[in-house]
């Protein structure tokens, strides 16, 4: 993930170095990814002294403090106990409650694991689409399926209408969907939720509302393709295409308790 503007500021906040540890209470030998998101740990979490750390951690996104702009590689990260080497600093851009961060909704996170769905099924020229997981009905009314291979290969399709068990495309697909077709959910851009990938560098795919445990204030959605430029998804230019390659993108806030504004918290 990046950071875009800052909707207060304008600009970006500008990276800053600070004592970082991947781990909570061990010399950090997990790789920790360059577009991460990081926290500090609790007010009186000190066994071990005080120091930035992955967001994944538990408590996930508590004391959310910003982005990893270095990769932490998987030896040489010590605690501020360490018998005997110092601590690194690494550089984090500090995010605050208004500041606008991308996430792409990529194949495969960081460390190569898949981010994509399966399980979904659907005939062609119907404009049902059957995800494997159930969901709050129209909690997914104006999110994208874009289909990564199958019959419907290609085929980006706009979300009109979910009743908790099917969607209903404002377009028919043109190919059959497959249980075993691998596909993307782009959230709608006024989203709420998201579903931060493993690695906590980019965004998962996922139908079912009850798996995105990620609270954000959706900004907006974008495309980028052979032959399309970088650009807000449109249902007026966009349901309905068969598009190769394609790669989507969010930008949103996080509206958690973040410490450069509201403190740390405590266990």
């Amino acid at each position: 993930m990046k950071v875009i503007r800052d909707l207060i500021g304008g600009t970006k906040p500008s990276a800053i170095e600070v004592p970082y540890n991947g781990t909570l209470a061990a010399d950090s030998t997990d790789v920790r990814y360059k577009g991460s998101l990081a926290k500090i740990m609790d007010f009186d979490d000190i066994d071990h002294g005080v120091f930035h750390t992955f967001a994944g951690l538990t408590t996930e996104m508590e004391n959310f403090s910003g982005i990893l702009e270095e990769e932490q590689g998987a030896s040489g990260n010590y605690l501020p106990d360490d018998a005997a080497y110092g601590m690194q600093n690494r550089k984090i851009t500090p995010c605050f409650p208004s500041t606008i961060i991308r996430g792409e909704y990529s194949q495969k996170d960081a460390a190569g694991t898949n981010n994509t769905d399966t399980g979904a099924s659907g005939s062609a020229a119907s404009t049902t689409f059957t995800p494997a997981a159930a969901t709050t009905a129209d909690f997914m009314n104006g999110a994208w399926i874009y289909m990564l291979d199958g019959s419907a290969a290609g085929e980006l399709h706009y979300i009109l209408n979910d009743d908790a068990t099917d969607f209903t495309f404002a377009t028919a697909l043109v190919g059959a969907v497959a249980s075993g077709d691998t596909f993307l959910v782009i959230e709608k851009a006024a989203c709420r939720l998201l579903d931060f990938d493993a690695t906590f560098t980019g965004l998962k795919s996922e139908t079912d509302s009850g798996a995105k445990g990620n609270a954000v204030v959706g900004v907006m959605n974008f495309i980028s393709a052979p032959g399309i430029p970088f650009q807000k998804l449109d249902r007026n230019k966009h349901d309905g295409l068969v598009i190769g390659n394609a790669k989507f993108f969010h930008d949103f806030t996080i509206p958690v308790k973040n410490v450069w504004s509201a403190g740390i918290a405590s266990s």
